[in-house]
Formats: C-alpha cells, structure tokens, sequence
C-alpha cells in the first residue's frame, strides 16, 4: 500500500510537471510580450528626455532676477502677479533634484516617493521611470531564466507572470504621467517666456537709464 502511494504521488507529480512543460510556451511568450513592451517604454522615455532641461532652467532665472532686481513698484499688476506665479511653479519644474540622476537618492528620495510624478521635478520623474523600467528588465529576465530551465514552483508560473503584468501596466501609466507633465510644463514656459523675457528686459533698460 505504502509503495501504492508513493507511486500515486509520483504520477501526479510528473502530471504536474508535464501539464507545466506544456504552458511553458504560453509563459514565455508572455514573457516576450511584456519585454517588447518594456522597449517600448525605454525609446519612448528617451525621446522625451529634456536635455534643454539646463538651458530652459538658465533662461526663467535670468527673468526672474530681473523682474525682483528692476521691478520694484509697490502694488504688482495681477495679471503679471499670475504669470509670475505660473512661472515660479515652472522653474520649480525644471529645478535640479537630489538623486533625479538616478543615485541612491538617499532618506530624501525614499521620504518623497509617495508624492507622485506629477509633483515632482521633470529629472526626477524620468530617474524614477526609467529606474522602474530597468528594475522590472531584469525581473523579466529572471523569471524567463527560471520557465526556461524549470526552476522554483512550476504551479506558480501563472502567477508570477500576472504579477509582472500588473508592474508593467502600473509603468506604462507612471510614463504617461511623466510625458504628461514634460509637456505640459514646456508649454507653459512657450506660453509665457517671450512676454516675460520682454517685460523683463524693459524694466531693467528702464532702471538703468
């Protein structure tokens, strides 16, 4: 009987086993799938770098030091008021970020991550969307490793990969919300930097004359 049940398990066992070798073209061709997406994600994150990051910053500075050195009525025009404003919240946009190079960051990054893309400097959330793209490569590459050869819970094939799914849906939206905010943030400096510059640049010919 004892040498029944062995045998019992035993067959069930290589049932298990066959039943996953059968999936293991599925898996990884899922695999595949979320790897080609990954791609994807890496090209569409480098055309949205802003290596003019620097330069945009420079320029919003210049105009803001102007406007504080030349401008000194006592009562600020609102519309003016506002457009100062915005263009403060751009400059903050644009501003450099302890870690956004994608270093440790240190207690600072840990202590901000929960703050969303959308509020953070546009080097940051590029640091932290393409920190997250290489994080899950090589997730992706180890688990294919492991279908490939048969190693860990076969049974647990299936869920491991729906877990990896939901990561790299959970990075496509974190990209999104990053190009978003590049975008929006450089529309509004277009929007607002020739009226600005100009303005500038006429209250101090203005002071110095």
């Amino acid at each position: 009987m004892k040498n029944l049940s062995v045998l019992v398990l035993l067959a069930v066992s290589l049932g298990f086993a066959a039943c996953g070798d059968l999936d293991k073209p599925k898996h990884l061709k899922a695999i595949a799938k979320m790897e080609k997406s990954l791609d994807s994600m890496h090209k569409v994150l480098e055309d949205n770098r802003l290596d003019t990051l620097a330069g945009i910053r420079i320029a919003a500075n210049s105009i803001l030091t102007r406007l504080k050195t030349y401008y000194d009525v006592d009562t600020l025009d609102m519309e003016l008021g506002m457009k100062m404003s915005k263009f403060r919240n751009i400059r903050k946009a644009i501003d450099p970020e302890e870690g956004e190079e994608g270093e440790e960051g240190g207690e600072r990054e840990e202590e901000r991550e929960h703050e969303g893309i959308g509020h953070r400097t546009i080097g940051s959330g590029f640091s932290i969307v393409r920190r997250g793209l290489e994080a899950e490569s090589i997730a992706l590459n180890t688990l294919r490793k492991d279908i490939e050869n048969g190693n860990g819970r076969r049974d647990k094939y299936v869920e491991y990969i729906k877990f990896e799914q939901d990561k790299v849906r959970q990075l496509q939206l974190l990209l999104k919300t990053y190009v978003d905010h590049k975008n929006k943030t450089i529309k509004d400096f277009n929007e607002i930097y020739s009226e600005l510059n100009a303005f500038s640049l006429e209250q101090m010919k203005k002071k110095k004359s």
